[in-house]
């Protein structure tokens, strides 16, 4: 069946987004099985690993994966010399800086399972780091549909091992081996897949290396300071307050977390057309923009309302004892999702607009002005203090997102369509409202 650009960017939102549906409701199932074995301090621990190794599986990024996507779609482009020099810069980087991650625990003040958790999701996370970088073939190709499979596949098997070690009571570090075991089937997986579209190998062109960090090198400042002020709030709770802490607001973070799939997974299929018209056809670029944009807002409003409406219910999907306060934690969370999906768009435009080290000036501010916020308010508030500075921090990016697009391109999507998708949301939420009493489902 022959499909046109529209047609095959359809039918890849529209997989995707089902196919992450069965992955996010496969990662709750998960979540609820890890809580409920572990509580509030062993999954304040379990968070604890996760953010830790998921901060240096960022410093291995380098900024690569969104120079991959913009340069493979650039007309005349060498795509198998971009992907393979990529992949393999990534992997060898990648095997390096989380090879270190374990040492780095060692000068924090965890238990002795919490840095041999993180010496064990090391593994998986490099694993999970080398595919990423391949997300940019798929994204030019439009067949985003099989990266979803084995996102599936990967998570099922993640879900089994969990299930198995919990069922058998195996222990914390065992919990945490799954996450390698799930992402080994996720990666070989893609690597088939992606041969269809180009043979995948070791390349080592020095000098190509040399010309794609000096191309990402911005983007990789920005992804650690976006890390920063978004994953060290976490870091800071377990060294200013304790594992409870973390694991209350880690619950409400993780259910954020799988929502922001949807705004990246929309702007990635759409990212390579913005590339490729922004500066060639203006009209088609602002078209694509405008309807992403549209696309967004009527996908958020809905999501907002239901998730603030039922948020006591979505944490009780989780555990049936503690976690009391992570209800308010979602519905202050709920507030920041807005701003990313948002942020995900306005950020890829910079980048289709070669403005990528203004967008790591952008992210340095939101940096500064996490750090700062999350010293004078997690002290004082806990996890309700790190809620409410993420709100503040995902707001100040996005507004000087928006500032910077109009300086450099002198455009701006229009809004229009929010009034009506406010009130179309507002209809829903009253509807829900009169179903409060029946089950969330």
């Amino acid at each position: 069946m022959n499909l046109n650009l529209t047609q095959k960017i359809a039918y890849n939102a529209f997989f995707s987004a089902g196919a992450r549906v069965v992955e996010v409701a496969l990662a709750f199932l998960i979540i609820r099985l890890i809580v409920g074995y572990l509580g509030e301090s062993g999954f304040g621990d379990y968070i604890v690993v996760v953010t830790f190794i998921y901060i240096f599986s960022v410093l291995a990024d380098l900024g690569l994966y969104s120079i991959v996507v913009r340069e493979i779609s650039r007309e005349g482009a060498d795509e198998k010399k971009i992907i393979n020099n990529a992949f393999t810069l990534r992997l060898t980087a990648g095997f390096f800086i989380l090879g270190v991650a374990y040492f780095v625990s060692l000068l924090f003040p965890y238990s002795n399972n919490v840095q041999y958790g993180i010496a064990v999701a090391a593994l998986g996370f490099w694993m999970l780091s080398n595919i990423q970088v391949l997300m940019g073939l798929f994204q030019k190709h439009l067949a985003m549909d099989k990266v979803a499979l084995a996102e599936i596949a990967g998570r099922i098997i993640q879900l089994f091992f969990v299930w198995y070690f919990v069922t058998y009571d195996f222990g914390f570090l065992y919990i945490i081996s799954a996450i390698f075991f799930g992402a080994m089937i996720n990666f070989i997986l893609v690597l088939r897949f992606a041969s269809k579209y180009a043979k995948i190998k070791l390349q080592f062109d020095f000098q190509f290396w040399k010309k794609l960090l000096v191309q990402s090198y911005p983007l990789a400042i920005s992804a650690i300071l976006v890390l920063i002020y978004f994953k060290l709030d976490t870091i800071f709770l377990s060294v200013m307050k304790n594992s409870e802490a973390v694991g209350v607001y880690g619950l409400s973070y993780k259910i954020l977390e799988n929502l922001i799939f949807f705004p990246a997974m929309i702007v990635g299929l759409t990212m390579p057309i913005m590339s490729k018209y922004i500066f060639t056809e203006r009209e088609k670029f602002k078209s694509v923009v405008q309807r992403t944009l549209n696309f967004l807002i009527i996908a958020f409003l809905p999501i907002a309302f239901g998730a603030i409406m039922t948020s006591d219910k979505i944490i009780g999907l989780f555990t049936e004892k503690g976690f009391s306060d992570s209800p308010i934690v979602l519905n202050i969370l709920i507030i920041a999702l807005g701003f990313i999906f948002l942020g995900a768009l306005f950020s890829n435009i910079i980048i289709a607009a070669n403005q990528q080290k203004r967008l790591a000036q952008i992210y340095f501010v939101g940096m500064i002005f996490n750090v700062i916020t999350n010293f004078i308010f997690i002290p004082k508030y806990s996890y309700f203090g790190a809620a409410a500075t993420t709100v503040a921090t995902e707001f100040l990016v996005t507004g000087l997102m928006i500032y910077v697009i109009y300086k450099t391109i002198n455009f701006l999507p229009s809004f229009k369509i929010l009034f009506k998708a406010l009130l179309a949301a507002l209809l829903k939420a009253l509807v829900s409202n009169s179903l409060s009493s029946l089950n969330i489902f």
